[in-house]
């Protein structure tokens, strides 16, 4: 398996503080089949880059919001309610528990919130600028 520069410099960049012979447990707390695994479904591509691009919580009506304007390119006023509903339902159930599972982000489900974790950075490289949301 071949990987790119930005992989192997993320999985094996040593802290500075050792001797080189221990990676460092920040940077390879995300396997690559996992990063491949959060990437492999264009919603939760569309919500790590609003995150990132963010850079602070979001509730999860911001991001359904900006999910369902980018799949409908349009406006959210003029998108039907039942694909709204059916893009809240398919973050709320699926993606942002995958995504919290994976320790990228945390979901306060009594406020609705999506925050970002330290490990969502480790995915940034991963990500083509643009590659989902770009409104």
């Amino acid at each position: 398996m071949r990987l790119s520069t930005q992989a192997v410099i993320l999985y094996m960049t040593t802290d500075s503080t050792n001797d080189g012979s221990e990676m460092d447990p920040r940077l390879d707390s995300l396997s690559l089949d996992t990063v491949y695994t959060l990437l492999s479904h264009n919603r939760r591509r569309a919500v790590l880059d609003l995150l990132l691009t963010h850079d602070r919580a979001l509730t999860l009506t911001d991001l359904r919001n900006e999910v369902v304007e980018w799949e409908e390119n349009a406006e959210i006023t003029d998108i039907p309610g039942e694909k709204v509903k059916q893009v809240h339902a398919d973050l709320h159930h699926v993606h942002i528990p995958k995504l919290t599972e994976a320790g990228v982000v945390i979901y306060d489900t009594d406020r609705n919130v999506v925050e970002p974790t330290e490990e969502l950075s480790q995915i940034e490289p991963f990500l083509m600028p643009s590659s989902a949301v770009s409104h």
